[in-house]
């Protein structure tokens, strides 16, 4: 029986698996050096003995980074927290540590953490950033950059493209009957909340349905509460909500509202992060928030020595649960007058 005291090192796993040290050693920093079957046998060896590396002595030896960074502007959101936890799945995979910031929704606290922390990771991955065009492009100069859900020429991005799936649940909620509708936006300062709007407020206008948007929100549960006086207010029989957290607040407003849903409105979420843990469940979009995370990790260490600017849509897909119904005939699709809105303009220069 050994008589190790302490964690295991690269000599004892190097004894174990019958291998030399630095064939240990580059199973964890170049594993394609070496054939399958020796890095899977060495690997079993590591777990048996409970070995880490030291990605950090490695990073002073290798002069690379041991970590990327990751910003998010809320991470208690559901799909930021989903997409975290596969981001650092994968990350770990490949021996990467995730140093993780909230920004509370401010372009200038991002800036500010975005600019501390490219001096410390060889990478950052900024999920629905709020800065300008301008200011992620100078991050962009200092460190390779991933962008989650905005797009900015110029700088390697993965989004969720929602315009299909959008298109195809205003699609049913007209042949439901459903002639106003209206969409219960997230920030205004978010790339996808303009994407979201203008997907459905186009298609909306194609089938001769109108559209009341409502005033931006920060996207909490609580607003979606507050929403219901509005929504009623507007006359819209079905309601699209920038995401999952904004429609089910929007549910329970509508029911102290003394309204069911779908028997009065008609209510549709966005990301399929929460959607069955609402009543009635909800219909939504599914975002793929996990496999944006992994692929905005694999994206960002593919890309960190070429600094390329790869931009990949991921395909959303509609989910029909029980939220959505015909319009009510007394309604006859809508109540009310809706109001002008502005669509906003493709990210360019601006933060939106």
């Amino acid at each position: 029986m050994s008589g190790r005291v302490g964690p295991a090192k690269l000599r004892d796993v190097a004894e174990a698996a019958g291998v030399s040290i630095s064939t240990v050693s580059r199973v964890f920093s170049s594993p394609e050096l070496l054939s399958d079957a020796t890095v899977t046998h060495v690997r079993s060896v590591a777990r048996r003995l409970r070995f880490t590396p030291n990605v950090v002595a490695r990073a002073l030896i290798t002069g690379v980074a041991a970590n990327i960074g990751l910003i998010v502007p809320d991470i208690t959101n559901p799909y930021m927290t989903r997409l975290l936890k596969a981001a650092q799945g994968r990350s770990r995979s490949s021996s990467v540590g995730v140093l993780v910031a909230d920004t509370d929704d401010d372009a200038a606290i991002e800036r500010q953490v975005a600019e501390e922390l490219a001096r410390q990771s060889r990478g950052l991955i900024l999920c629905a950033p709020r800065m300008s065009a301008e200011n992620l492009k100078s991050i962009a100069d200092m460190v390779p950059l991933v962008l989650v859900n905005r797009v900015v020429d110029g700088i390697a991005s993965i989004h969720t493209d929602s315009g299909h799936a959008l298109h195809e649940i205003v699609d049913e909620l007209v042949r439901l009957g459903h002639r106003r509708l209206a969409y219960l936006p997230g920030p205004s300062g978010s790339w996808a909340n303009g994407e979201r709007e203008r997907a459905i407020v186009e298609r909306a206008t194609s089938h001769g349905a109108e559209v009341v948007v409502l005033d931006a929100t920060s996207a909490t549960h609580e607003d979606g509460i507050r929403a219901a006086e509005a929504v009623v207010a507007g006359g819209a029989s079905g309601v699209l909500a920038f995401d999952d957290v904004l429609a089910s607040g929007l549910i329970e407003g509508l029911r102290r509202e003394g309204l069911s849903v779908p028997g009065d409105i008609s209510v549709v979420g966005h990301d399929d992060v929460l959607a069955e843990l609402v009543q009635p469940a909800l219909t939504t979009v599914r975002a793929q928030s996990a496999r944006v995370g992994r692929l905005a990790v694999d994206l960002l260490l593919d890309d960190a020595d070429d600094a390329g600017a790869h931009s990949v849509a991921v395909q959303a897909e509609a989910v029909y649960r029980s939220s959505v119904g015909e319009a009510p005939q007394s309604s006859n699709g809508s109540i009310g007058l809706s109001h002008a809105s502005s669509l906003l303009t493709p990210d360019t220069e601006s933060s939106t």
